[in-house]
């Protein structure tokens, strides 16, 4: 394992990274680099431990190659080394893959995450090939893969979790955003001790910790960070009453979300914090939902 694989999973071990929003501009499609900055200091300055930048809530696979890079760069840029940050570098094509696995280690990224390529079902034995070639390609990068079948259509099997592990010397670990808490069971029995498995699903978040999760990659840390940090604090201490009463409010401010529009109403929740995010990707809907941020708040 590398050692800087090593260091960053203790870094991050016992915390929440907040699946950044990625503010963009009127026209839906240009990142807004000086909101990025506001958005990473809003996110440090309220505990967090890291930052999982372009992934889902990020609205990477919904921006150009170009865009993606300057996303990358800004928020790296701004972070300064306060906190690790994570690089989602997965796209469709392994050409564009590589590009941004490539860009993230020229500037020196913490890590990258790639999700499994979507939409055409693919075996295990070509995902374990397609995840090796990234590597490769930035051997001395730590590599975590994103495992969220729902909406990827390919999944990472526990089967394969350990297979990375086994084969790829710069493996650090998984984003696992499953529904089912068996899956992610066999995902934490399956990895050794030096791969760290990052929850992503919110509403099952305590349980995924006590399994052995690492520490948590939320989408709604990324505009409401308090419970998460409270939570994964709570749990870091042995406080397990504390961590249960921050469970229950994050799956309070769950339930308050509009179905169909998450990641609007995440964007409405900044711009009603002060941080501007702009709308979503067209042809994403972003909702006006005044008052939203008050009705949550009251939560807290």
């Amino acid at each position: 394992m590398l050692e800087k694989t090593a260091t960053l999973i203790a870094r991050l071990t016992g915390g929440v990274l907040p699946a950044m929003a990625t503010p963009l501009q009127d026209d839906g499609y240009t990142v807004a680099t000086d909101v990025v900055a506001d958005l990473v200091d809003f996110l440090i300055e309220r505990g967090v431990r890291g930052l999982f930048v372009g992934g889902t809530t990020g609205e990477g696979l919904m921006l150009s190659l170009r865009e993606r890079m300057r996303l990358h760069e800004s928020a790296w840029l701004a972070t300064a080394g306060r906190v690790p940050v994570l690089l989602h570098a997965g796209a469709n094509t392994t050409a564009e893959t590589l590009a941004l696995a490539r860009h993230a280690a020229s500037m020196g990224a913490d890590a990258i995450v790639v999700i499994t390529p979507t939409f055409f079902g693919m075996p295990d034995d070509a995902l374990l090939a397609y995840f090796a070639q990234i590597a490769e390609a930035v051997p001395r990068m730590p590599l975590l893969v994103y495992d969220i079948p729902q909406m990827a259509m390919n999944g990472v099997s526990p089967d394969l979790l350990a297979k990375l592990a086994e084969t790829i010397p710069n493996f650090a670990g998984i984003k696992c955003s499953r529904l089912d808490m068996q899956v992610i069971r066999r995902h934490i029995d399956a990895a050794p001790p030096e791969v760290a498995l990052f929850a992503g699903n919110e509403a099952i978040a305590l349980g995924s910790l006590a399994l052995g999760a690492r520490g948590l990659i939320s989408g709604l840390a990324t505009a409401i960070p308090e419970p998460f940090v409270a939570l994964t604090d709570a749990f870091s201490c042995g406080d397990m009453e504390t961590a249960r009463l921050e469970q229950q409010r994050v799956n309070r401010l769950l339930a308050l979300l509009p179905a169909g529009a998450r990641i609007g109403a995440i964007k409405q929740i900044l711009q009603q914090r002060g941080v501007p995010a702009g709308g979503c990707v067209p042809p994403r809907p972003s909702p006006e939902l005044p008052g939203l941020w008050a009705r949550l708040e009251a939560l807290l």
